[in-house]
């Protein structure tokens, strides 16, 4: 049966890819831009090139079920960070609103505590994340993926780790201007076809309303974070917060 399955998936994506680049010019809605490459694939199509090749890692369907399991998982690791950060840090517990405005030198930076403690907390959470995930979901998620998107074109393109790296060593911080990046993308083996992308917020002071970033400067400037991934990726974006969980 499986067998069958893969044979009509190369089928179908053969000769979808035979008018990839006719589609692509006619409705570039609906491509999505291999990263390194200059062409586009039809996203049908590519949807089932990917299911051909992935089936012993990610072809899971993202049924309800799963996605629960997926959630639940998350949640555990962000009670996790936060429960052994503010161990290491606080003696375990959480911090006064007046501890969380200090500033000073934290981890080598002058900054908030609030900075220091999210940042140390999303380094546990994401590392969690990154097990737990590759256990439940071998090579169907992505962690931390870097995406640069053109709103003209509507086209999505991954920035591979090893290009931002180099990017950020040799200073060239403008080449990564505009480019988004959340924590978890969920998928079925390709990054530029995500079917759920989640964000890690941890709150200096516990608070079940925890706003989206709104970014200050640069070409999305006064929107809020959420909305940018949404209109990046297709898919509505959300929060994890320790003790609450996922949220809509």
């Amino acid at each position: 049966m499986l067998a069958s399955v893969l044979l009509l998936a190369c089928l179908a994506s053969a000769q979808s890819l035979d008018s990839a680049s006719s589609a692509c010019r006619t409705q570039p809605a609906l491509c999505a831009r291999v990263a390194g490459e200059e062409t586009v694939v039809p996203q049908a199509a590519q949807r089932l090139a990917e299911f051909g090749a992935s089936v012993t890692a990610a072809a899971v369907v993202l049924n309800e079920k799963h996605q629960q399991e997926l959630e639940q998982k998350l949640t555990q690791c962000a009670n996790m960070a936060r429960e052994k950060v503010l161990r290491q840090h606080m003696g375990g517990r959480s911090p006064t609103p007046a501890e969380c405005r200090e500033t000073k030198e934290f981890g080598g930076k002058v900054r908030t505590r609030a900075m220091f403690l999210g940042e140390e907390m999303h380094k546990v959470a994401l590392a969690c994340a990154e097990l737990e995930l590759g256990a439940l979901r071998p090579g169907g998620f992505s962690r931390e993926p870097r995406y640069r998107y053109n709103k003209d074109t509507r086209q999505r393109e991954l920035i591979s780790s090893e290009k931002e790296e180099a990017l950020l060593e040799e200073g060239c911080y403008s080449e990564l201007r505009g480019t988004i990046k959340p924590d978890i993308v969920i998928h079925s083996g390709n990054p530029l076809l995500p079917l759920a992308v989640y964000d890690f917020k941890f709150p200096c002071v516990s608070s079940a309303q925890v706003p989206w970033c709104k970014y200050k400067k640069g070409p999305h400037a006064d929107r809020w974070q959420n909305e940018v991934y949404y209109e990046a990726l297709g898919v509505a974006p959300k929060p994890i917060l320790p003790w609450i969980g996922v949220m809509p």
